[in-house]
């Protein structure tokens, strides 16, 4: 949906977070090894080309957050104005609390067509 998922919601789809649907499509993906997608913050910036994307709560990022991280709202992650800042030329460094919640979006953003999405230690 290109209004994230609160567009999804305003289409009467379901947005309530089971964690076996969130499980689902990564033990369906038998092409994506996220343990190669794990990354440190040390050799993330070593990449030519990257950007951190927090996607934690507001909060949690005001208190700390890595130099230079966009906030992204988990509402809006996947609405138009942010997909259009996401540059595929860089590489993204996911981060998120949640190990689910971080697969799900890196797997997310390879279907796609970013290639280069890193999960962050």
């Amino acid at each position: 949906m290109r209004d994230g998922i609160k567009g999804w919601a305003r289409a009467f789809y379901p947005t309530v977070l089971d964690k076996q649907t969130v499980l689902h499509p990564l033990m369906c993906c038998s092409n994506s090894n996220f343990a190669e997608c794990l990354i440190s913050e040390q050799d993330a910036r070593r990449l030519k080309m990257h950007a951190f994307v927090d996607f934690r709560d507001k909060a949690k990022f005001e208190k700390h957050h890595v130099k230079g991280a966009r906030h992204v709202d988990y509402d809006n992650m996947f609405s138009k104005p942010m997909m259009e800042e996401l540059n595929k030329r860089n590489s993204l460094i996911i981060i998120h609390d949640v190990p689910e919640v971080a697969g799900a979006i890196a797997l997310t953003l390879k279907v796609m067509d970013y290639p280069n999405v890193y999960i962050m230690k």
